[in-house]
């Protein structure tokens, strides 16, 4: 029930936010600035984050939905590493 209930707020917050005038939206994207820096000290200084990090990406890589991304990484590394 409260799962329910959390996911319904999830809801209603993400469509009011889709809906939201440009000064709202900047404010949720300050915001979300702020958790990126947050989680990129996490990297810094967490093992159990960099393990959870990769955990994730890896898992992401198995999958053909990957394709896309492989081959822009790949592009980038050459466009960049030379």
């Amino acid at each position: 029930m409260l799962m329910d209930q959390a996911m319904n707020i999830m809801e209603k917050l993400v469509k009011e936010l889709k809906d939201a005038p440009p000064e709202k939206r900047n404010y949720f994207l300050k915001t979300a600035v702020m958790l990126f820096e947050i989680s990129a000290e996490a990297m810094k200084e967490s093992p159990e984050f960099r393990e959870g990090f990769a955990l994730v990406h890896s898992e992401f890589l198995k999958y053909p939905e990957s394709k896309e991304t492989i081959l822009q990484s790949i592009d980038a590394y050459e466009k960049y590493i030379q």
